[in-house]
């Protein structure tokens, strides 16, 4: 895309290389990384306003990058800690301003954190909090069919088990409120709402003085509670409607398809919630667990309520492990299943948080049989999100488990931290990174840093987690910030049912897309049109293959979990360099 851009202004202007840097800018104290493509031999000198000369680096050495093809060089201009807009030169000036303040990530985190107030079914968006992206009500949901017990569903259930076909079948119904659609399309899932509810209660528990400090205008019911914590208790309202009287939990609410791009208040499918399973119910009962902490000194009633839900999911799974969610035949939407899945990752993930609210020795009895693992954290695999709290309270946990899980977490912060110290574009990414949702694979790559540097206090795992951020941002081959709204370049079509429905130019900001890779998932093999898209991501390296329209479900769509993260370290970052990490940083 870049290339293209400057093969269009060849004519008007001299050819150079575009400074690919974080479009936001940088806090004071912070890691400062400029990568430049090319191998230019020239000085690169770093200019105030004024024009004065406030840094001077010779060319460094030239580095290819694997995943772009590319040639590039890399400068550190981090000595720059002095507020201000400077402006780079290599014979002759290049680029767009660099930014060094104080403030940089507030307004990101704070609108990647309104998205999901955009994000609430069940409730109309009136103007004085959306402003014109003002919408009607939508997906009520107080009369979700259980699937499987109406008619056309108990046929295809019967069918699925060799049965004969029911002549009759009386609907189970029940409510099932609130929640926020998942990502581009208007289902609600639990098993995606419980990594991105624990990334943002986890940003809540780490930095309550900075987070209670952020203000994003949302309607208040709660008017005492902080504005995150009522943002979440929307979707922890649904996620208890979703667990049935028996403790287990259903795997999601949805329409038998997914529905055409229309706004959710057009939307008349009908709705199911469908198939109780091991990992929706115990990814629920990790989540209720860990918030009925969060919320006791808020809500002692809720917190209360939370944490028996949590308790009667956990030995729903523990009475019926082998129930994994199999979607049925006549069910199109998301599965969030993934192969070779056993539960074992959310055992760990439940029992970690149900020893944290209880103490109990059940729960850590259990966790002690688990071994973990050397994975990042995704909705598959929660591995991770049990070793980060079992890392920072090691003490609590013993040394069996609270040392394997520090131990585990500093082996793949090193690793992740040793390919961004080296690679081309100082990026801290593995080959497997670079999936669907690749954006939150970086940004789950920083958070994973940053909890090294808790355990640590060292700050190279900070620097780490900034080139992170500095990724998302705007330091990549594409030249733009994948978060909508923000930066000098950034998505404008998302695949995203209301940004393709509602009229409005411009997408809702704060949104983070899913990013580039290989996958193409939104192309047939045979290399036919999809959707009736005219344009896909095709390039032929995963850095490269992003394309920025509303049909490339594969690169450009939004969901919950990848803005959960993107909040997280971004403010994460902001409220470190703002002297808020005392509370976190051992």
């Amino acid at each position: 895309m870049r290339n293209h851009l400057l093969a269009a202004l060849a004519v008007a202007v001299p050819s150079f290389a575009i400074p690919l840097v974080n479009q936001l800018g940088f806090t004071p104290e912070s890691e400062k990384i400029v990568v430049i493509p090319g191998n230019d031999a020239n000085t690169l000198e770093v200019r105030d306003m004024a024009g004065k000369v406030v840094l001077s680096l010779e060319a460094p050495m030239v580095y290819d990058w694997e995943y772009s093809g590319e040639e590039v060089q890399t400068y550190d201009i981090s000595a720059i800690k002095k507020p201000g807009t400077y402006r780079l030169f290599r014979d002759g000036y290049i680029g767009n301003p660099v930014v060094v303040g104080e403030d940089v990530y507030v307004d990101v985190t704070k609108a990647a954190l309104k998205w999901f107030y955009f994000q609430r079914a069940g409730m109309a968006l009136e103007t004085r909090y959306a402003g014109k992206w003002a919408r009607a009500m939508g997906h009520v949901d107080d009369s979700v069919i259980v699937y499987g017990t109406d008619l056309p569903t108990a046929k295809t259930v019967a069918k699925a088990n060799g049965k004969p076909e029911p002549k009759k079948a009386d609907a189970k119904i029940i409510r099932s409120q609130r929640g926020w659609y998942d990502a581009g399309d208007y289902g609600k899932y639990i098993v995606n709402s419980g990594i991105t509810v624990f990334t943002l209660l986890e940003m809540y528990e780490h930095f309550p003085a900075f987070v209670d400090t952020l203000h994003w205008n949302i309607p208040r019911e709660f008017p005492k509670m902080p504005e995150l914590l009522e943002e979440i208790r929307w979707n922890l309202d649904w996620m208890l409607s979703m667990q049935d009287k028996d403790g287990g939990v259903y795997h999601k609410l949805t329409s038998l398809k997914f529905g055409s791009s229309t706004m959710p208040e057009l939307d008349g499918a009908l709705r199911y919630a469908i198939e109780k399973s091991l990992t929706a119910t115990l990814d629920f009962a990790a989540v209720m667990a860990q918030a009925s902490r969060v919320y006791a000194k808020f809500d002692a009633d809720f917190s209360k309520r939370m944490l028996k839900a949590s308790e009667v999911a956990y030995y729903w799974a523990k009475r019926h492990p082998k129930t994994l969610y199999k979607q049925p035949s006549d069910v199109q939407t998301g599965d969030y299943t993934h192969g070779g899945e056993d539960g074992k990752d959310e055992f760990a993930f439940a029992a970690t948080e149900l020893y944290r609210a209880t103490k109990k020795s059940d729960y850590l009895k259990d966790l002690k049989q688990y071994k973990f693992r050397a994975d990042g954290p995704w909705w598959g695999d929660v591995n991770m999100l049990a070793i980060y709290h079992a890392a920072l309270d090691s003490a609590d946990f013993g040394a069996k488990v609270g040392g394997e899980a520090r131990k585990t977490l500093l082996h793949v912060a090193k690793e992740l931290r040793n390919v961004g110290d080296t690679s081309a574009y100082r990026l801290p990414a593995f080959p497997s990174s670079w999936n669907w949702g690749s954006n939150s694979a970086m940004a789950n790559n920083g958070i994973v840093l940053l909890h090294a540097y808790y355990v640590t206090g060292d700050k190279s795992f900070l620097d780490g987690a900034q080139q992170c951020l500095d990724y998302l941002l705007g330091k990549n081959p594409m030249e733009i910030s994948y978060v909508t709204g923000f930066g000098f370049r950034s998505p404008r079509f998302p695949h995203h049912r209301v940004s393709e429905s509602d009229f409005v130019d411009d997408p809702v900001p704060g949104m983070l897309v899913g990013g580039p890779h290989l996958g193409k998932q939104d192309i047939n093999l045979d290399g036919t049109e999809l959707w009736k898209c005219p344009n896909y991501a095709t390039a032929d390296k995963p850095a490269l293959a992003y394309i920025d329209n509303r049909c490339s479900y594969a690169t450009n769509e939004v969901a919950i979990n990848w803005n959960a993260p993107l909040a997280y370290l971004a403010g994460a970052l902001q409220a470190i360099y703002s002297g808020h990490a005392n509370a976190v940083v051992k």
